[in-house]
Formats: structure tokens, C-alpha cells, sequence
């Protein structure tokens, strides 16, 4: 297998541009030209480029069953080669995925600042010449300028990947290259209408609020008229610290604003509702961008690889599939093409079970082994009676507890989770019930509990770069080494001010303790068995298309074989990995032409 480099220049302007368009809508829209692209020969180590034209001749002398290439931000190479060019080479590399793997997501692996990091001489494109031209109107000496450029940032990716290969995980290669065509070789269909009804419901629900209340859209989206509105009520507004000073508490977490939609005075409780809901508007606005892209092709499922500190995919390109919650009514509307259906089989209780083995919480882990419901158990000693599946509420909030608590989680947060009904239906418990909640999840899993202890020593470890062996990790040099050979990145862990551990994330600083600590690590080496499951049904043959957490997307050809194989994959998820032999894991999952419910 060759390797080559290849990097893209495209048209663009300042209506056209990623800055204001998702990368699969630039690049499917008419108005698409590449002006050209510059490719590394592996053979002569020589980089050239070619203008649009040239490169419809080249690609057509390429035997694409046996070369890869390798680009910095793969998902859009590979799109536009596979929908303007057809071409689909054998396998992907990309560094900015490696990038962000090795050296975290709290730094920016741009190609520009991937490149300084290391020392290298940064970007030369001069976008600002050609911006609004096609390649046909811009002059001679600036289009070589730009072809100088490019091949230039070719050699800067085929360096980087030289220096980032040294460290990067063999193992996650394949990995790196599913997530890159399930971008670019997209399979699942959308269904359009029924994307349009979910917009529509959404836009008629928000303007209904606002037609009962007798008021504008404007009024509840300014801060100001919001405030005038609920000061016409008798509402004495309260104020938290802002960037300039105070600020009303409108949002949503704010506990002003949560206390809005319990108000006795029934107008203050729609108001808070009405703009809550105008401003949320994460539901319509994305259905209407799966809808547009439905429109154009196939579903292109961008995930970020190493997209979380954890190393998990997170979400991007404004679609952010990897957080389609269970009952989410988009989910619906994901369609597998003829031929084949739909399989989601999901890792069951992955992260509870990981806890418990490691903190050595045995009696939790018996139940796992015995089938039992993990629920029911704590859920019984809180009511103080047996607890089973009909009785939806209590089980719901003891699948809360036994899933959130065993990372620290504190009585007020248990309320307002409760409350939301991530875990089961929406509970309102009182600040003392949340507590007890709390206080008897931590009387019953002591194990857990100490397992917090001893991250709060391995901080110590971490920040001096001391190595040490902690269950199936290891600390060395200011990193947990995952089984698969990826880092967890600490080097910036210090303690602030207040004495309290913290450690920069891409969002700024963030606390560290002993139970977020273990709350990353758990997430970490779910992420790397579930990883470890996609390498082994794929090389099965089957087509893994999407993924949300711990629950893939699977293609499973129609037929007397489908239930097989949709057996081999829960078989597959549910199978103890090599590095923890004896830790007893569970998968569930269905299969239908849509997304299974």
C-alpha cells in the first residue's frame, strides 16, 4: 500500500465559506469548484500540483484498490474526491485526527498550529488574494503563489504525520479511517418529510406559546424586554456576575430562571417556558440541517475523532449525531438504504460495570454476573419496598443513582437531573430525598467511594510525571496510558488559588478532583473496548455507518443472515476485552429499516 499526501484549495467568498456553512454543504453546493489540489508521490518524494482539470486525468491513472492517502482534516479531502471525483482510496490517514489524540483537545491542531508546535514553518496560502474568484480570474503569478502554497502545506502534513506516527496508537488507524468514511462515503438515507414535520411542529409549538401569551418572538429573545415582561408580572429580577458587570440569571441552568417556571403566578411560569423555548431552538434547527442535507445525498455522519478529553468521538459540522438521546425524534427519520436495515446494538451499562470491577465493588458486580436488574436493588432500600419494572418512577430514579452517583455526584445536581428525566420519567424529588439518594448510594458502594481516594493520590502522581500502575492504566509523565496506547493529557493539572485541583480544557479551566478523575477514565477505556469492537465487525464485513457513545450503527444486509449477524455484534460488544478478562460486559440492540427504537 503507497501513501499519498494530498491537500485541497477550493473557491470561495464571503457568503460561500465554511465560516458560514457546515463542510458537507460547502462542498455539495453548486457553487463548488476546486481550483486545485497538490499530491505527494510517495516514489519520488516529489509534491506537484494540479489545477481541476489535471486532476480528473491523474486520478484516473491511480490504482485506488491499493493506495491510501493522507491528508490534515480528511473529511474534507475525502468528500470532495469521493463527490466530485468518485474516488475512494483503500485507506484514510489524517493528522489532524492524530493530532488531537496525542496532544489533547485543549490545544488547536490546526494545520497552522499543529505545525508551529512543532517547530515547523506554518501556513503560506494567501486566501485573502483569491477569495470571490474562480480559477479562471485569478492572475498567473498569484495562482502560482497559491500552488506554492499548497504543496507546501502537503510537506508540512507528510512531516507531521512522520513525527506523530512515532507516538500514535498502531490500533487506532482503523479507527481514524471508519470515521473518516463515515463522512465520506455516506449510506443512510434521511427521510425528508418527515425531517420538515418535526421543523414544522416545532416552529407551530413556539408560535402557539407565543400567541397565548400575546406577545413577539423579539420580546422573549431580548434580555431587556424578557425583563420588562416579568417585571409588568411583579417579578423582582435577580442578577449573577457577567463579563461587564451584572446580568439578569435568564438561563436555563440559572436557579432564578428554574424557579420562573414553578412560579405560582401562572403567566410567569408560560413566560419562562415560552423563553426557554424560543431559545432553545437545538431540536428545529437541527432537524432542518439533517433535513438540507438530506436533500443533497446520503446522511455524511461527521464525528471528531478524539473529539472529547476522554479520546471519545464527539459531534461536529452543526448535526452533532453522536447526541441523538434515546426517544430524540430525529432518530426516526435515519433510514438504512435498500438492501439493508438499521442495527444499534449498545454496550449495556458499560460505565457502571467498568466502575465497579475496578473500585472492587463485588456485590454490584455479582448482580451483573447473575442477570439481575442493576436498578431495582437501591431504588427498594430508598422506598423501603420491592421495587420492579412497572413501577417506571422509582426504578427510573434508582438507575439514576446507580449510574450518576459513582462520580461524586452531589443532592442538588441528583434533583435536577431527576427532574429532567434523563433516566427514566421526569421525578421531582426534594432537596432531603436527593440527598438520602445521594448519602445511600455512598453508604452501599464503599468500594466506590475509595476508588475516588485513590485517584485523589494518583493527581499527585500526575502532576510530578511519577509512574505508576493503576489498574489496566498507566500514569507516567504527566499522562494515563489508555490499553490501546492513547493518552489521557494532564501537563497543564495545577492547583489554583483556593488550593483546588484544575486542569485547562478546550472550554478554559475546569476542577479536577478524585471522582472526575475516575469519571474520565472509565469513560476512556469504555471508549477503547467499544473502539476495539468496531475493528473486529468490521473486519466481519459489515458496514459501520454511525455511532452515539457506547451504541453503534451497523448496516446488516437483508436476508436469512440477519439476525446472525446482528447476534455476532452484540456477541462482540458484550465479550470481555483481552486487557480485563474477567469484567462481566452486557450489549442489547434491535434492527429495523429506521433507527431501532
Amino acid at each position: 500500500m503507497k501513501i499519498l499526501t494530498l491537500d485541497f484549495e477550493t473557491e470561495f467568498s464571503d457568503d460561500y465559506t465554511l465560516k458560514k456553512m457546515t463542510t458537507e454543504a460547502y462542498i455539495r453546493d453548486e457553487r463548488f469548484q476546486a481550483h486545485g489540489a497538490a499530491i505527494r508521490w510517495p516514489t519520488t518524494e516529489q509534491t506537484t500540483w494540479y489545477t481541476d482539470a489535471q486532476l480528473r486525468d491523474v486520478f484516473k491513472e491511480i490504482d485506488w484498490s491499493s493506495t491510501a492517502l493522507l491528508a490534515h482534516h480528511a473529511h474534507f479531502e475525502g468528500l470532495i474526491l469521493s463527490h466530485h471525483y468518485d474516488v475512494r482510496p483503500c485507506f484514510w490517514f489524517d493528522t489532524l485526527s492524530m493530532g488531537r489524540m496525542m496532544l489533547g483537545n485543549h490545544l488547536s491542531v490546526a494545520l497552522d498550529a499543529l505545525a508551529k508546535h512543532f517547530g515547523l514553518a506554518g501556513k503560506t496560502v494567501p486566501y485573502h488574494l483569491f477569495k470571490g474568484r474562480r480559477w479562471d480570474e485569478i492572475t498567473s503569478d498569484v495562482q502560482a503563489t497559491i500552488a506554492e502554497g499548497c504543496c507546501h502545506d502537503v510537506q508540512l502534513t507528510w512531516q507531521l504525520f512522520q513525527i506523530l506516527a512515532q507516538t500514535f496508537p498502531r490500533g487506532e488507524y482503523e479507527l481514524v479511517d471508519m470515521t473518516v468514511r463515515m463522512f465520506t462515503e455516506p449510506k443512510l438515507i434521511g427521510d425528508i418529510d418527515l425531517l420538515a414535520d418535526i421543523w414544522r411542529e416545532e416552529a407551530n409549538k413556539k408560535q402557539t406559546m407565543l400567541d397565548e401569551l400575546g406577545i413577539t418572538a423579539e420580546e422573549l429573545q431580548s434580555a431587556d424586554r424578557f425583563k420588562t415582561l416579568l417585571e409588568a408580572e411583579g417579578v423582582e429580577i435577580e442578577y449573577k456576575d457577567g463579563k461587564n458587570g451584572a446580568i439578569p440569571a435568564f438561563a436555563k441552568n440559572d436557579d432564578f430562571m428554574k424557579e420562573l417556571l414553578d412560579d405560582d403566578n401562572e403567566r410567569v411560569g408560560a413566560l419562562a417556558t415560552a423563553r426557554l423555548g424560543i431559545k432553545s431552538t437545538a431540536l428545529q434547527s437541527r432537524a432542518e440541517t439533517i433535513g438540507w442535507m438530506a436533500r443533497r445525498g446520503p446522511l455524511a455522519i461527521y464525528l471528531r475523532f478524539a473529539g472529547a478529553a476522554t479520546t471519545r468521538w464527539a459531534g461536529g459540522d452543526a448535526s452533532n449525531f453522536q447526541n441523538l438521546k434515546r426517544g430524540h425524534r430525529i432518530r426516526s427519520s435515519l433510514t438504512a438504504p435498500d438492501g439493508y436495515l438499521f442495527a444499534a446494538p449498545d454496550a449495556s451499562q458499560i460505565e457502571c460495570r467498568f466502575l465497579n470491577y475496578l473500585a472492587g465493588q463485588w456485590d454490584v458486580i455479582e448482580r451483573f454476573r447473575n442477570g439481575e436488574d442493576p436498578y431495582v436493588g437501591i431504588a427498594a432500600q430508598f422506598y423501603g419496598r420491592p421495587i420492579g419494572k412497572a413501577d417506571t418512577n422509582e426504578r427510573g430514579t434508582g438507575k439514576q443513582a446507580e449510574l450518576s452517583c459513582g462520580y461524586g455526584c452531589g443532592g442538588a445536581k441528583f434533583q435536577r437531573t431527576a427532574a429532567l428525566g434523563i433516566y427514566g420519567p421526569p421525578v421531582k424529588l426534594t432537596e432531603q430525598e436527593a440527598r438520602g439518594f445521594v448519602d445511600l448510594y455512598r453508604a452501599t458502594h464503599n468500594a466506590v467511594v475509595a476508588y475516588w481516594r485513590q485517584a485523589d493520590a494518583i493527581l499527585g502522581y500526575l502532576k510530578a510525571g511519577n509512574e505508576t500502575q493503576w489498574g489496566p492504566v498507566t500514569v507516567k509523565d504527566h499522562r494515563i496510558w489508555l490499553p490501546n496506547g492513547a493518552p489521557l493529557i494532564y501537563d497543564t493539572l495545577e492547583i489554583d488559588e483556593f488550593g483546588e485541583w484544575r486542569v485547562r480544557t478546550r472550554h478554559g479551566w475546569q476542577k479536577m478532583y478524585g471522582a472526575k478523575l475516575v469519571e474520565n477514565v472509565i469513560q476512556a477505556i469504555a471508549r477503547v473496548h467499544i473502539g476495539e469492537c468496531m475493528k473486529t465487525i468490521a473486519r466481519e464485513g459489515l458496514s459501520i455507518v454511525g455511532m452515539s457513545h457506547d451504541e453503534l450503527w451497523v448496516l446488516i444486509p437483508e436476508g436469512e443472515g440477519a439476525e446472525q449477524d446482528l447476534q455476532f455484534c452484540l456477541d462482540v460488544i458484550g465479550s470481555s476485552p483481552s486487557w480485563l478478562p474477567d469484567v462481566p460486559l452486557a450489549a442489547e440492540g434491535k434492527m429495523d429499516k429506521r433507527y431501532p427504537k
